[in-house]
């Protein structure tokens, strides 16, 4: 299967907002919910890297004053199909 990841820096927090959401919807199951089993080929096709936003520690907003905003996500691809 192939896999992949991609990672996206917001700089703003509407950004992140919209970042947030897709991500999150790309990482949850397509199981029908209420079902007590994950059916095979509908779990998640992405998992999340980091858990939450990474943001610059204070020894890199000292170094660059601009990396003070950002915000890091990462997802990793495990399933789903191949197109």
């Amino acid at each position: 299967r192939p896999r992949g990841r991609i990672a996206v820096m917001a700089y703003q927090s509407l950004e992140d907002r919209i970042v947030k959401t897709d991500f999150a919807a790309a990482t949850a199951s397509r199981t029908p919910p209420g079902l007590p089993v994950e059916l095979p080929g509908y779990g998640p096709e992405f998992v999340a890297l980091t858990r939450g936003a990474e943001r610059a520690d204070s020894d890199e907003i000292e170094r660059n004053t601009r990396s003070a905003p950002v915000r890091l996500r990462a997802l990793e691809k495990v399933g789903g199909e191949q197109r």
